[in-house]
């Protein structure tokens, strides 16, 4: 009896074992999450994290999607390609091999494949050769479940800067590239060979350009100076320190510096990301309708227009020059559009035989403006911080460095600096700072934060006693919990400040706020990020200033694709560019109401 209970254990054992095993294998399932996605400092929505024993994948489908790849489903053999950019990804179904184009690589963790769903580990899009074969770079917070992916540029930035007779385009290099420059119709377009730059476009409507344009096409970063005005001539020389190209335009008629920018910003711009689910279905293709998509017959060059790095031909090469070979290889043609014709009203220069170096800073003039830039926070105040762990006292401190080398190259403006490093300056102080240097205006530089993620966008403040609106009283408390931080002696020098601002503040709002209407038009067309406004707040680092003072919210740290975007040293320099023209057309402005009178 006792052998045949023995048994009858074993064999309940056994099934049981077998029965519990069997559940676990045939019941694997993911656990899905949204995921935060930001991609070239856009959000796309519709990407989500999986989870499958305590590792993280993502949707072959969605991911497929976001980089608008076609996949190629091979079920015999199990694989599925991933087909962009003229290559290919190849992944095999709960196999922790991929082929990288020609690479074999071995993931550290298997693929997943549920019913029809094909789940790769996130490390996938985080490897090396996934980086080489796509030109882009990706980090991954699993806290905050942020996906950030950048595609690798060698341009940093495209500025441009407006003065009554000229407008100066700078572009500045990552590396030294050669470049072609030729007149389109109503354009100047600039090639950079081997040049990457992610699409995009700077809106001026300034009277003498309307946009530019950019892009990468094939192998060349190709740069549309869309013009306002047919130009008297333009000139274009490479800078070595820093390294840049830059292009001056001379007005063919004044531009009027006194009047803010109406800028209109096509259907085409916008700062919003795509949502990938619209894109889900699109993604599987046939290998066939890939190779007749790819099979375009490419574009015919045009000879009209032949250039290199030192000399600007109107003309192909002459005759008795086609079999020199040395001549040859210096020229390089350039693909033109059948609409773009050659423009002979005015003369374009290209003097790029060699670098130069920038001159240094100009010497300022006798009745140069003080200007004193504040770099919010610092020190132990870190400001706010973003899902990323971005703190906002470096940004700060970052924009406001490149605001002075602007200023410091204009000989009408002299600045000074409220911090240069990461110090803790007590609010009533940076005022004070000031007014001591008897300062003409004074811009506190800030970045906001809400607790809404989705909040973007750029907005500008001058002081009043009461906020304009409840979020202008949020974005107040936030900027002035910074006392919370100070001695209490700083504390009194503040409520003593107080009572002094309001005896004077009469004077300089109207100015305040004429100033931040100027600088709010700039950044319009640069920052393609919503503009939230010209607000007012009783900011205590405006207080007592005895000059027109601003408080600039240059984005939403608290926003995961503006946090990235804040990161870059482009969205930065469009930040500086911003206040700097609208602070050269204030006071154009404030010229001409003088000259009136």
């Amino acid at each position: 009896m006792k052998k045949i209970l023995l048994i009858f254990l074993i064999v309940c054992t056994c099934f049981g074992l077998s029965f519990a095993s069997g559940k676990k294998a045939g019941s694997t399932s993911v656990e899905s999450q949204k995921l935060n996605v930001v991609f070239d400092g856009k959000s796309c929505d519709g990407m989500h994290l999986y989870k499958s024993y305590d590792s993280n994948f993502l949707s072959l489908k969605e991911l497929a999607a976001l980089f608008d790849a076609r996949l190629d489903w091979q079920s015999v053999s199990g694989k599925v390609s991933m087909k962009l950019k003229n290559t290919s990804i190849d992944i095999f179904v709960n196999s922790k091999k991929v082929i990288f184009g020609k690479d074999k690589e071995k993931l550290n963790i298997p693929t997943l494949q549920i019913k029809k769903e094909v789940y790769v580990p996130v490390e996938l899009v985080l490897s090396k050769k996934f980086s080489e074969l796509l030109e882009c770079e990706a980090s991954f917070d699993s806290k905050a479940r942020i996906l950030v992916i950048s595609s690798k540029s060698n341009i940093s930035a495209v500025r441009y800067y407006t003065k009554e007779n000229n407008t100066e385009i700078v572009i500045e290099l990552d590396e030294n590239l050669t470049y072609t420059i030729k007149k389109g119709k109503k354009s100047i377009i600039v090639a950079f060979q081997r040049g990457k730059i992610v699409k995009n476009s700077v809106v001026a409507n300034n009277g003498a350009i309307k946009d530019i344009e950019y892009e990468t096409v094939g192998r060349e970063a190709v740069f549309t100076i869309n013009l306002a005005q047919k130009p008297k001539f333009v000139k274009s020389k490479k800078n070595k320190t820093p390294l840049q190209l830059v292009i001056n335009i001379e007005h063919s008629s004044p531009v009027d510096m006194s009047k803010p920018c109406e800028i209109v910003l096509p259907d085409t711009v916008s700062s919003a990301g795509k949502d990938i689910s619209k894109n889900i279905s699109k993604t599987e293709q046939t290998a066939d309708e890939i190779s007749r998509k790819s099979s375009a017959e490419p574009p015919v060059p045009d000879e009209r227009i032949i250039s290199n790095d030192s000399e600007i031909f109107d003309k192909p090469v002459p005759e008795e020059a086609e079999n020199d070979s040395e001549a040859l290889s210096k020229v390089k043609i350039v693909s033109v559009s059948e609409n773009e014709i050659i423009d002979d009203s005015y003369t374009l220069e290209d003097d790029t035989s060699t670098f130069k170096d920038i001159a240094p800073s100009a010497e300022k003039s006798k009745n140069a403006k003080i200007i004193v830039l504040d770099a919010g926070h610092g020190g132990h105040d870190t400001g706010a911080i973003g899902p990323n762990g971005t703190k906002e006292k470096d940004l700060n401190l970052e924009i406001v460095l490149t605001l002075k080398k602007i200023f410091d190259n204009d000989k009408d403006y002299k600045v000074i600096l409220t911090r240069d490093d990461d110090t803790f300056i007590p609010l009533v102080e940076r005022t004070n700072i000031a007014n001591k240097q008897k300062a003409d205006l004074f811009i506190s530089v800030h970045c906001n934060a809400n607790f809404k993620r989705s909040v973007e966008g750029f907005e500008i403040y001058f002081l009043s006693e009461n906020a304009s609106d409840t979020e202008a009283i949020s974005t107040e408390i936030l900027e002035n919990s910074v006392l919370a931080l100070e001695d209490k002696s700083d504390k009194q020098k503040s409520v003593l400040q107080k009572m002094l601002w309001s005896m004077v503040v009469n004077e300089y709002i109207n100015e305040s706020s004429e100033l931040c209407s100027f600088i709010i038009c700039e950044t319009s067309g640069r920052l393609k990020s919503p503009t939230r406004g010209i607000k007012q707040a009783n900011f205590c680092v405006l207080r007592g200033s005895q000059m027109p003072a601003v408080l600039v919210e240059c984005a939403y740290l608290s926003n995961y694709s503006e946090e990235t975007k804040l990161q870059t040293k482009s969205f930065q320099s469009s930040i500086a560019d911003s206040i700097y023209e609208g602070v050269k057309k204030y006071y154009a402005r404030k010229t001409k109401q003088v000259s009136k009178k």
